[in-house]
Parts: C-alpha cells; structure tokens; sequence
C-alpha cells in the first residue's frame, strides 16, 4: 500500500504503522527483523527518502520502470547497479555496481539514486534477500576525476537506514591504484557499522574469482569482464524482460 496516498501527517502515519506493523510482518516489518517501534520509525524514513529523491509526484507511484522510473531511462540505460540473479551461500543477494559509468550520460544525481533505488527493490522480491539481506560486487571509477562526491555523499545517505535492506558488504574487485583515496573518503561518509564492510580483492581473475568464492560469491555472479559468466552487455535486454514482468504483474 501506498501509506502516503492517505496519510500525510507524519504523527499519524506513524502511529498507524506502529499499531498495524505486526499485522504486515510479513510484507515489510520482517524485512528489518527489528521491534516493531523500530520497524515503524524505518518505515517513516523510507518514505521521507522516497518523497525527497521521487518528489511527491511520483513518490507513490509503483516502483516499476513506466511509472515511478518513467524519466530515468538515460540514467537506467548505464546499468550503474543491477542485481545479478544470484545469491552468495548464505542467501544473500548479489548486486553489481559499476562506479565507471558516472558520468558518462547526461543525468541528474536523483535519476541515478533512483537506479539504485529500482535495483534493490528488485533483488528485494526475492525472500532470502529480505531476511538474509544484499552482498555488492564493485567496480572502481575509472579515474579519480570521474569520482561524484556529491553522489557518494547521497549514495550514503539513502544507505543509512531509508532503503529497507541489510547490507552484507562491499566487494570490491580489481581497484585501482589511487582505491585509497577514494575509500577514505567513502569510510567518512558511511556510517561506522559499514566501514568495516568493504573488501577489496586484487590479482588475476582467476585469483579474484577464488577470493570471492571465500565469501560464498559463485562465478555466475562475477561480470565477464573479470572471467566470470555474467553477461553485461545484456543489460539492455534485462530492463526489457523486468519491463514484461511488471506490466504482466500490474
């Protein structure tokens, strides 16, 4: 349901949420495997986050790619994050974010975050990725100029408890040389909790393939780029599957 189509009083909506939370337990509370006044509090923020990054027009729309995500195909096209369709051992599912594509299209910093938002909502029908939570391979910027601090900086943001997922870790594969610099910067901006959650793992593909597969990350979910089986340039025909899908569903 869309609680602010009929709720526009925080007070109230959070009332609401904290009286009914355990009567949707199984839809969103148990996403957070939190008390219920602490799943009502993280209902709140997401839909404060939502308003401000959707904007109040499109912020209750479906999440799909032809409401909510009508306007971002420039900044969906990238393929700045996708899920892989894969889970790690423990269930988690495995997302690819590939930090090279900033800046390569003409997009607004909210269109992007709005790809990520799309991205985790879609690993998130999956259920073991509800309870279990989300694992991102990464690849690095190309360069130190092609950094967006400003994105980061929202990146991190919508990651401090506003988008309902647990986040297993950040794996970070063949950084670069100036990794460094870019990770200090990251570690100021996430919350503590999640700055001990980046790894990085470097060396030939066949080694970083090992490496991943220690944390239970299979080859099916490493991008062809590193020798792995994961197409990515079928991203374009996955946005078109996800767009049968959802006009299937709805």
């Amino acid at each position: 349901p869309c609680w602010g189509e009929y709720f526009f009083d925080k007070c109230i909506l959070y009332v609401f949420l904290l009286g009914c939370v355990s009567c949707v337990s199984h839809s969103m509370a148990s996403f957070f495997s939190f008390p219920p006044k602490r799943a009502a509090q993280r209902l709140v923020s997401y839909w404060d986050k939502r308003i401000e990054i959707f904007g109040e027009a499109k912020a209750f729309m479906r999440l799909t790619l032809d409401e909510a995500l009508a306007d971002d195909s420039v900044a969906l096209s990238l393929g700045y994050v996708r899920p892989t369709g894969q889970s790690d051992s423990t269930g988690r599912a495995i997302l690819f974010m590939d930090f090279s594509q900033e800046g390569k299209a003409d997009y607004t910093s909210f269109s992007l975050i709005r790809t990520v938002w799309y991205a985790i909502h879609v690993a998130l029908e999956d259920e073991n990725a509800q309870k279990e939570g989300i694992v991102i391979i990464v690849k690095s910027s190309d360069s130190l100029r092609q950094c967006s601090i400003k994105t980061r900086k929202e990146l991190a943001r919508n990651m401090q408890g506003a988008l309902p997922f647990r986040l297993g870790c950040f794996q970070i594969c063949h950084p670069p040389s100036f990794i460094n610099i870019i990770l200090k910067i990251v570690r100021l901006l996430l919350p503590k909790k999640l700055r001990s959650r980046i790894r990085q793992h470097k060396g030939t593909h066949e080694e970083v393939i090992d490496s991943l597969a220690i944390y239970g990350i299979p080859k099916s979910a490493v991008p062809d780029i590193w020798g792995g089986d994961l197409n990515l340039e079928g991203h374009s025909e996955w946005l078109e599957a996800r767009r049968s899908i959802e006009n299937g569903r709805y």
